[in-house]
Formats: C-alpha cells, sequence, structure tokens
C-alpha cells in the first residue's frame, strides 16, 4: 500500500476541503509513492511520539493536530519543530495529519466523544452551512446515466447516507449552431429541437470544479449548457460537535464521574449543581465553547467541551450545564476509531498494514 493511498482513505472520510481555511492539513512529510506497512497514530507531534514511531519502525504517523501549521523559516536543530522534521526525514517516516477536517466527519472527534459517552444516535449539533451547489445539467436521455455516473464519481449525488442521489426531469432543447459547429443531433445553422433530461445533483462547493470537468468528459455536446445555483442548505455530511441522548435520566454528578473515566481526566470544570438531571447531551471534542448556543437552541442539558473562558460559563448559568473536560482528554478518543477504521479500509483492499495507538499522553497540561 502507497502512502497516496491512505491520503485517498482520509480524502474519502474527512476531505481537507472541510478544514477551516487557515488549517494546514494532509501529508506534511513523505513521498506519496512511498510503500506503508506500519502506522502510529498519535494526537501531537513531538519528540517522544517520533522516538517511538523510530523504535518500532513505523512508516508513517497518523496525526490530529499538523505539526506545520506555518511554513517555516527554516528547517535544522536549532529549534523544535526542525529537529522533528529531520529526525522524520531521517527515519524515513512520513506525516499525515488531519485536523479540524477530522472535526467535521461524521465518525469524526466529536462523534467518537459521544459514543465513548455512551450518546445514543448522535448527529451533528451544527452542520455546515454555505457549502453546497446544486448542478443542473441538459442531457439526451440515452447518455443521462452515464453523466450521472461520472458526476457521482467527482463527489456529487451525496446526500447524507445516501449516494448517487438525482432529480430527472424530461423537456425539450433548441439550439442552432454557427457554421462552425459540428452538433450531435442536427445540422449546422438549423434550428435543431431534440429530447433532453434535466439532471440534477448537489455537489460540495469544494468539488464543484471536478464535478463539471467529469460531466463535460462524458457529455456528448460539444457546448454543455449546465446550471450552478448556491445553496443554503445544511450540509448532513459535515459539521462540528455532535448531540445526542443518554439511555436514562442521570444527575451531573453521576454523568462527571461517566465523563472522567471515559476520557481520562484528572479534573473536570463545570457549571450548574450535581444534583441536576440531564439526558440530552451536546459533546464538542478540543476547544467549542464557540457552539454553546447551538447546544442550548438544541435544547441540551449538558455541553461538554474544552477551552472554555471564565465568561462562557456565565453565559451558560440557568440556561445548560456546561463542562471543560480538557483539550487532550476530548479530542484522544479518537486514536482507536482512526486506527479501526484504517485497519478495515486496509483488510477490505486486501492489504496487510499495522496500524497501533501510542499509549503516550502527549498532554501538556497536568493537574495538581
Amino acid at each position: 500500500m502507497k502512502l497516496a493511498d491512505i491520503e485517498q482513505f482520509f480524502e474519502s472520510w474527512a476531505p481537507s476541503w472541510t478544514a477551516w481555511e487557515r488549517d494546514n492539513v494532509g501529508l506534511q512529510v513523505g513521498r506519496r509513492s512511498r510503500r506503508v506497512k506500519n502506522v502510529l497514530v498519535a494526537l501531537d507531534v513531538i519528540p517522544e511520539i517520533v522516538s517511538e514511531a523510530i523504535k518500532k519502525k513505523v512508516d508513517l504517523i497518523v496525526s490530529h493536530h499538523p505539526l506545520l501549521f506555518r511554513p517555516p523559516s527554516s528547517i535544522s536543530d536549532s529549534n523544535a519543530i526542525g529537529s522533528i522534521l529531520l529526525s522524520l526525514a531521517e527515519s524515513r517516516i512520513a506525516l499525515y495529519s488531519t485536523h479540524t477536517n477530522l472535526d467535521s466527519a461524521a465518525d469524526g472527534v466529536s462523534f467518537a466523544l459521544a459514543h465513548a459517552l455512551g450518546l445514543q444516535k448522535p448527529s451533528f449539533l451544527a452542520p455546515m452551512k454555505d457549502s453546497l451547489v446544486k448542478l443542473a445539467v441538459f442531457v439526451p436521455g440515452e447518455h443521462v446515466d452515464r453523466v450521472a455516473a461520472a458526476m457521482a464519481e467527482a463527489g456529487a449525488g451525496i446526500v447524507g447516507e445516501y449516494e448517487r442521489c438525482t432529480f430527472r426531469m424530461h423537456g425539450k432543447g433548441t439550439f442552432r449552431g454557427s457554421e462552425r459547429t459540428q452538433p450531435f443531433s442536427g445540422k449546422p445553422l438549423q434550428v435543431e429541437e431534440v429530447e433532453e433530461i434535466r439532471l440534477e445533483m448537489i455537489v460540495p462547493r469544494a468539488r464543484v470544479k471536478a464535478a463539471v470537468a467529469a460531466m463535460k468528459t462524458v457529455h456528448p455536446y460539444e457546448e454543455v449548457a449546465y446550471d450552478l445555483y448556491t445553496l443554503e442548505n445544511p450540509n448532513p455530511n459535515f459539521g462540528m460537535g455532535a448531540i445526542g441522548d443518554l439511555p436514562r435520566t442521570i444527575t451531573v454528578r453521576e454523568f462527571l464521574t461517566r465523563l472522567k473515566k471515559a476520557v481520562h481526566a484528572d479534573c473536570v470544570r463545570f457549571s450548574g449543581a450535581l444534583t441536576q438531571k440531564v439526558q440530552r447531551i451536546a459533546v464538542c471534542g478540543g476547544g467549542g465553547s464557540e457552539l454553546l448556543d447551538h447546544a442550548i437552541g438544541a435544547k441540551a442539558d449538558l455541553f461538554v467541551t474544552a477551552d472554555v473562558r471564565y465568561h462562557p460559563f456565565h453565559d451558560a448559568a440557568g440556561r445548560i450545564v456546561l463542562v471543560d473536560a480538557g483539550h487532550w482528554e476530548t479530542e484522544q478518543v479518537v486514536l482507536p476509531v482512526i486506527a479501526s477504521k484504517l485497519r478495515a479500509w486496509a483488510s477490505a483492499k486486501g492489504e496487510d498494514l499495522l496500524v497501533s495507538v501510542t499509549q503516550r499522553s502527549t498532554n501538556p497540561i497536568h493537574s495538581y
């Protein structure tokens, strides 16, 4: 299996176009043609993780937090990042990072946290907005299946758990080509009328260029008539945070005990009373206090996230129980999920891929 294949796996699960604008995700070190047999999954790339990778003869580290957030001014052993990059390159260890795109993915960070807490049927707390476009194209009937298939292969037609979703409407199209044309139907300089199908498919905004190119490649017309419509629909396939219900109502005290055990937290910060009853739970792994209003709007009883500052606790008072369980704590739950998905994907392709999760904590914060 090549590194490019693993890159394709992550693009199908947590595509890079869903990452935040200034995030730096994807392949950070390595050659895409390099074969990969041994993978180490970690939250952060620190010297101890690199040493573990070298000891285990790993070909690839998959991290959640990118090592390179911005272009380095130099790569040398005079700084920490440069030293790590040199060690990776000298040991022929590749690095792939999946950060806010993994936060945005189904079964990503927040869904892993939801499952770890026993939430039933979790869904996105804040589905992604302004990310969808409708592509409508006019196609002769006998070619519509081929065009639809090409668009689907390019990423069009996915709605929630369904794929290859289309809408088709019969109609008549007219045209007259100049003397320089070679029309698919009829002759130049004559007004032609043809039976056509209006084919519509939803496309992620980032995949529109690829979908249009794929459509044009198989479309029989010299000049293809198509429309693009910006949609306000929330994207059911990507978003931030997750929300679900516990099987039964419990007290905040019971929930916090469960939470500390699930995320390996020494302590948690919270607002509200320990005797309050909760069942509907919102979560966002890592720093997600900006989703507080979403959690309240979704009628959650309690919201778990990290990196919460002073004032959001005041904002939550009397409206929702707000819990800060720690950044590392609320994100590390996704590491076994990454490993499991990678193993299953490789097995389905008939490839032997050894995937391990680091047992070393990379949390720089300690409680006293």
